[in-house]
This record gives structure tokens, C-alpha cells and sequence, in this order.
């Protein structure tokens, strides 16, 4: 019985521990930017191809959490539609984005010996309706972890406004 009253109470700790990470989903995919509750408003980017972006830094986000302070969280709207979160962490050197990649979506290999910020790559789940996508690469003077998440039932408006993008970024060569 005391078994079973620890098991409780470690997973209500758990639980409460879940409970207060930041959440930065601040809109369902599908709503319109015109459902972000923020004063100021986010200054937004529309683009050519349809999209418009809204980019907020994670510490306006979760003001309690800063684990992963330094992170621009970017969404993506097209046709006023919520279509894809992306999280932008450059030049950090200290491989959160993964660490909470993986603590979140599920763990993956990394060959064996090579120090994880040394790793170059990327992995991708599929999440109830999501498709999650991390990734880590070098930029110039640095490198960049990416975790872009996308709503299945938005897909093929992902694939028409990447193909727009892919069509102009081949004419300008």
C-alpha cells in the first residue's frame, strides 16, 4: 500500500512539474493571429508567398521559464490560418531545443562518442496531429537548432506555400 502511495504522490509531482512549463502553443492551428491576447501586439511580416509571420521571443512568452530564453518562437499564417510554429535558437551552444525536443516528442540516437552539441542533423515524429521536425545545423559564425511543428490538417497549405517560396528562390539565382 505505502508502494502505491508513493507512485501517486511521485506522479502528481510529475504532473505538477508539466504543469508549470511554459506553454508556447498561445493559438490552435487553424485560428487567426487575431486570437493572440498580448499588449503590444507582436509586430507581424507578411510575405509574398501568402504567409504572414508573427515573431515573439520566448521570454514574453513564459516569463516564469526561462529555460529557454534566447528562443524566438515564429507563427506562421497563411490565409489567416495558423499553418506552422517554428522555434529559432542561435548561437546558443547549449542544445535546450533538443533537450526539450526529446523530453517532449521522444528521445533519438546519437552516434556513439560524438558530443551531443557536435551533432548535425535532423529527426522528425509524428505526434496525434502533428508533424515535428528538429533540426541542427551550422550558420554562419555558428549554428541554429530548429523545432517547426506543423498541423497535419494543414499539410497540403504547407506544401503549396513552401513550393511558392521554393519557385521564387530558384528564379532569383
Amino acid at each position: 500500500m505505502n508502494k502505491f502511495f508513493l507512485y501517486l504522490f511521485t506522479f502528481w509531482i510529475v504532473a505538477q512539474a508539466n504543469a508549470l512549463a511554459c506553454n508556447f502553443q498561445i493559438s490552435n492551428f487553424g485560428e487567426s493571429k487575431n486570437k493572440i491576447k498580448m499588449e503590444p501586439f507582436p509586430v507581424t511580416f507578411p510575405d509574398r508567398f501568402g504567409g504572414e509571420s508573427v515573431n515573439i521571443p520566448m521570454e514574453a512568452l513564459c516569463k516564469d521559464d526561462k529555460s529557454l530564453y534566447g528562443t524566438m518562437v515564429v507563427y506562421l499564417y497563411i490565409e489567416d490560418k495558423l499553418s506552422q510554429v517554428q522555434l529559432l535558437r542561435a548561437n546558443m551552444n547549449d542544445n535546450k531545443l533538443m533537450d526539450y525536443a526529446m523530453s517532449k516528442y521522444g528521445t533519438f540516437n546519437i552516434p556513439e562518442g560524438l558530443p551531443k552539441n557536435k551533432w548535425k542533423g535532423s529527426y522528425q515524429w509524428e505526434v496525434e496531429n502533428n508533424y515535428v521536425k528538429y533540426i541542427s545545423t551550422t550558420i554562419h559564425d555558428g549554428n541554429i537548432e530548429i523545432l517547426e511543428i506543423n498541423s497535419k490538417l494543414y499539410a497540403n497549405m504547407m506544401v503549396d506555400y513552401n513550393q511558392k517560396v521554393g519557385e521564387w528562390l530558384d528564379s532569383e539565382k
